[in-house]
């Protein structure tokens, strides 16, 4: 027998397949029956619930911060058609395009500049705390992505703490031993300033991703 794949262009279509959104509703049915009670308000429970579903772990839950408020600066942000600041490649890899073309958000990775590398190796930094560091002001009304750099999020939070730059919502979940559980525990502690985290060494590309995901999600449903 001779099996016929769609072609590339058929494959992308917005959206997932019907096969496909019959699985996600099913892992999220199994995820709400086994999590039983939690706590969390609705909108927050999805944020959660979809890094469970990416992860296949629940010791996320107990994990996972969100601010007041937070999930619905990201989605106004989103919605307005912010910019999407990450820290790696991996991340705008990983974020649907489909789900982007939504509201227009555009994913910049700062670190991908030829300068970043220079300034970075003549200040003895890493080349991500100089990316951000360099986009100054810029980085105000934005949603920032941080899933592996955590000398990049201990850079947001000071500029945040002492240049008052305002993101419209920090996404701080870097994974690691050096320095990531610190810098997710100086953002948490950050007030007035929007954001989500995992506390502990969990995170990674893979957990920004679902919860931008997420966020997209909200915006678009109002939910």
């Amino acid at each position: 027998m001779i099996l016929e794949f769609p072609s590339k262009k058929d494959n992308c279509r917005p959206g997932l397949v019907e096969a496909g959104k019959k699985i996600e509703d099913e892992s999220f049915r199994i995820i709400d029956a086994e999590m039983g009670d939690h706590g969390f308000p609705p909108a927050e429970w999805q944020v959660v619930r979809r890094v469970i579903h990416t992860t296949g772990d629940f010791d996320y839950a107990q994990r996972m911060r969100i601010s007041s408020g937070a999930i619905l600066r990201g989605a106004e942000a989103l919605k307005s058609g912010a910019r999407i600041y990450a820290d790696t490649r991996m991340i705008r890899a990983g974020l649907a395009p489909w789900r982007l073309e939504w509201f227009g958000n555009e994913v910049v990775v700062p670190a991908e500049s030829d300068e970043t590398r220079e300034i970075a190796a003549k200040t003895g930094v890493t080349r991500t705390l100089a990316a951000f560091r360099g986009c100054g002001r810029g980085l105000a009304g934005s949603v920032i992505v941080i899933g592996n750099a955590p000398t990049a999020l201990h850079e947001i939070v000071r500029m945040i703490s002492d240049e008052n730059i305002r993101p419209a919502l920090v996404i701080g979940v870097p994974v690691g031993f050096v320095q990531a559980e610190e810098s997710k525990n100086r953002l948490w502690r950050l007030e007035n300033q929007p954001s989500i985290t995992v506390l502990g060494r969990k995170g990674g590309s893979t957990i920004a991703v679902a919860i931008v995901h997420s966020l997209l999600e909200a915006a678009k449903t109002g939910k």
